[in-house]
């Protein structure tokens, strides 16, 4: 198939469309169109996004209404994306919107993985400690059991 399934009335041969890097990206782009749009400025149609503002703004509200992020993510999200950067950690009066900005991107991040519109690589661990069992992760990679690997200078 050489278009997406997603718009069928696009017909972009899939070659030419570029995912985001990452959800920061997708986002910061997302609340740059939004911005324009409220300025009346229209919008250039670029054809290798994967997506539309809305896309992601549907994903957003899909992971509100699931309760994994409140109006508190929603709010940091709108203020940053405004500014058009993200906010700093080192800086003592950022660094809870920092935190609340860190946890809405890993959450919004696997939703748009899943959808194909974020394509960074993988690093294997989540961003997002488990909620539930946040000590599984380090029980696996601290395990107690015997390696199989045998050290070459034992040979």
């Amino acid at each position: 198939m050489t278009t997406t399934e997603a718009d069928p009335g696009l017909a972009r041969p899939i070659h030419q469309i570029k995912p985001f890097a990452s959800a920061e990206r997708a986002w910061l782009w997302t609340a740059g169109c939004l911005a324009a749009r409220r300025a009346g400025t229209p919008l250039p149609h670029d054809r290798s996004r994967p997506c539309t503002p809305e896309t992601i703004l549907t994903c957003l509200d899909r992971l509100y209404r699931a309760r994994r992020i409140d109006l508190v993510h929603a709010r940091v999200l709108r203020v940053w994306g405004d500014r058009g950067r993200a906010p700093d950690r080192r800086s003592g009066s950022d660094r809870s919107d920092w935190r609340q900005w860190r946890y809405a991107l890993a959450e919004l991040e696997q939703a748009l993985r899943a959808r194909g519109i974020v394509a960074g690589f993988d690093l294997g661990m989540p961003i997002v400690p488990e909620k539930n069992f946040p000590n599984d992760r380090i029980t696996f990679l601290f395990s107690t059991q015997p390696s199989s690997i045998v050290d070459p200078k034992e040979i």
